[in-house]
């Protein structure tokens, strides 16, 4: 069955992968934040697959880490990481949850997508109680909803990493400081971008309300049940409904981090 599901995944898949498809996107958004001193200067002038949509801080590490040969070499390391954090956490029934993403896993590494990088810092999450609050941080200002960590953390009633978690986003938020406006306009406002957008599906479509009710009930339960084994899952269905634009394989990769209570409360 985990072999039907990864080959259905595949399918899936593979009418948009192709190599270097989300490196050339990161790459075209670098240029127009060093060229125009906007990263979404030419973004409404392709279709939705092609447009760069995420904060402004991948786009500034791109300009620094966006040769290809380093961009894939990273990509190829941090896979390497996150599997063995995973399977090492995991056992070997960890393995049957790779093979069901193999193909989602694939995809993204062919496109040159930043997922593997936010698989190997939500690997840390679990491992390094500082050093895991800012590489969530980081995954946050990258292309999830930085309510996951408030929630998550303050759930958990974890306060030294809702601390640690708290300092490393503003540090990022003010790193990001000039451009962060430009971001709220085009994602609030672009048809294909914004979640909003006649492109967009998710309970805000139905209706604004039944969005707002869906944010809060699953926000209860992500800080309700944060310290349980599903407390990572219901984060991530947070997300999922705050932010409806995350594609399935994306949340798959999610939900594959090796999100299990610290065994140690200290640094590792």
């Amino acid at each position: 069955m985990y072999g039907v599901l990864g080959l259905t995944l595949i399918a899936f898949l593979a009418p948009n992968t192709f190599v270097g498809a989300d490196l050339a996107i990161y790459q075209r958004a670098s240029r127009d934040l060093l060229e125009h001193g906007n990263p979404y200067y030419s973004a409404p002038a392709h279709l939705y697959q092609f447009q760069y949509r995420y904060p402004p801080l991948l786009a500034m590490l791109v300009v620094v880490l966006g040769w290809e040969p380093l961009w894939y070499g990273l990509m190829a390391a941090a896979t390497g990481w996150s599997l063995l954090a995973f399977v090492r956490q995991t056992g070997p029934a960890g393995f049957l949850p790779i093979v069901v993403l193999s193909g989602a896993w694939g995809q993204t590494l062919l496109n040159g997508n930043v997922q593997p990088a936010m698989m190997a810092l939500l690997a840390l999450v679990p491992l390094h109680r500082r050093m895991g609050a800012v590489a969530l941080a980081v995954a946050t200002m990258l292309k999830l909803h930085p309510v996951l960590g408030v929630v998550w953390y303050a759930g958990r009633r974890d306060w030294v990493a809702l601390r640690w978690y708290t300092l490393a986003v503003v540090a990022l938020l003010l790193v990001q400081a000039p451009w962060l406006d430009t971001f709220v306009s085009f994602y609030l406002t672009d048809q294909l971008a914004s979640p909003f957008g006649q492109a967009g599906f998710g309970l805000r479509t139905i209706h604004p309300a039944l969005w707002v009710a869906g944010i809060t009930l699953m926000a209860v339960l992500a800080y309700r049940y944060a310290k349980s084994r599903a407390g990572w899952l219901l984060n991530i269905g947070l997300q999922l409904v705050a932010l409806p634009r995350l594609l399935l394989a994306n949340l798959a990769l999610l939900l594959a981090a090796p999100l299990r209570p610290r065994r140690k409360e200290t640094d590792a």
